[in-house]
């Protein structure tokens, strides 16, 4: 294998003022479809039962070719809900058995509104307020220009359906800010933050799975794949399976990326070249399973904190020996 480069995370320099100033944040802005919901940062009452582990500290690659891009805090906090809704997944159509939804180009946070919703990084508001890009999908919506790049790329983060902005286009942003509020304006089934990470153009196109950006949980890692046709090419909306290898457990489950060639389709990750990915997986070992033309593939992975585990799903070639027929 030939190493990759380390992760490369291009900085913009910031000057520093001599003394520290304490910044007035901007009068937050309600929008529309926020009755009852006050404008301000919410203080959670969910037992801590139910809070989620703790996230590692963003950035880390750990990954001795430098794959690895784990470069995003996570948009909600551990006494909330910040796992990814796993029944709409990124670059798939919705749950299974119900008419297809649009194909899925971030992750869902699925929590009550008025949660609130921080900046995944340091960066420049670039978008508060419904109408982005002409779309009424989105909702309210907030979006940052980050002050690192990765590879010479610009990134941005997403954060759709809010109830309510807090803050303004042009304000500069540190991780964790409080930035809005979760709401459900826009096209939505419930409640939710929808977290979305482009890289190099903000375009609807230039979308990656935001689980290969974002921390995982301490004590977790992740597996990303590739499902293989026989003739080659990514299986599209294919069921994918992890098991856990003591248990026998099923861990989670997913469908493969859908590409549909109109401009606008999801990406695989230009290292990784997925097409599934399973988030927050404790550290262990597993097995990874489809079913391609009926055949069960099976393969083995063991997953390490804060780290890609990668596995090809394919056919495997036949080994057995063709006699030939003898010609009459």
């Amino acid at each position: 294998l030939t190493p990759i480069a380390p992760l490369q995370l291009t900085v913009v320099a910031q000057q520093q003022p001599n003394s520290v100033v304490t910044p007035t944040l901007p009068s937050a802005t309600l929008l529309p479809q926020t009755t009852g919901v006050a404008v301000v940062e919410q203080v959670v009452t969910r037992p801590p039962s139910q809070w989620q582990p703790p996230a590692l500290i963003p950035p880390i690659s750990r990954d001795p070719y430098g794959r690895d891009h784990y470069i995003f805090a996570r948009p909600v906090d551990s006494n909330a809900n910040n796992a990814a809704l796993l029944s709409y997944t990124f670059g798939t159509n919705g749950p299974e058995g119900e008419a297809p939804w649009r194909i899925h180009t971030g992750i869902d946070m699925p929590n009550p509104i008025g949660q609130t919703v921080r900046a995944a990084g340091t960066g420049t508001v670039i978008w508060a307020g419904p109408g982005f890009q002409e779309s009424p999908s989105y909702g309210n919506l907030v979006e940052i220009q980050h002050d690192f790049g990765y590879k010479g790329e610009t990134l941005y983060t997403l954060y759709a359906h809010l109830s309510a902005v807090l803050v303004t286009e042009g304000q500069r942003i540190n991780l964790g800010d409080p930035i809005g509020l979760v709401g459900n304006t826009g096209r939505v089934s419930g409640p939710h933050v929808h977290f979305e990470v482009r890289v190099g153009e903000n375009r609807y196109r230039a979308t990656y799975n935001p689980l290969l950006w974002m921390v995982p949980y301490v004590g977790r890692g992740v597996i990303a794949g590739r499902a293989v046709g026989p003739n080659g090419s990514l299986l599209q909306d294919q069921n994918v399976t992890v098991i856990d290898n003591r248990t026998g457990l099923v861990v989670q489950a997913t469908t493969t990326y859908i590409f549909l060639d109109n401009g606008s389709d999801v990406n695989s990750d230009p290292l990784w070249k997925e097409n599934f990915v399973f988030g927050d997986i404790p550290v262990g070992r597993y097995q990874v399973i489809t079913n391609i033309d009926g055949q069960r593939v099976v393969q083995r992975v063991d997953v390490s904190e804060g780290m890609t585990s990668f596995v090809d799903l394919a056919l495997q070639e036949s080994s057995a020996t063709v006699t030939p027929t003898a010609s009459s």
